[in-house]
């Protein structure tokens, strides 16, 4: 599995989790629970991840060798 198929199905199991217990809360009137807000933090940060830009990870292998310390001769 490549890595961006990855990161998109984190993100979209994150986004069904979080949207099943905000749903949840609001039918119950429950307030969520403050250790829940970690987890909430965590998915978003997930999504977030997902939905940006190309990471350091992802570069292709030119461009990194092309910023190395070792290249100043």
């Amino acid at each position: 599995m490549k890595k961006i198929e990855t990161r998109k199905t984190i993100a979209l199991i994150s986004i069904a989790v979080l949207t099943f217990v905000v749903i949840y809360c609001i039918l119950t009137r429950k307030e969520i629970p403050q250790s829940s807000m970690t987890i909430i933090t965590a998915m978003i940060g997930y999504i977030g991840y997902y939905f940006g830009k190309a990471t350091a990870l992802e570069m292709p292998k030119e461009k990194v060798e092309d910023l190395s310390i070792e290249r100043h001769i």
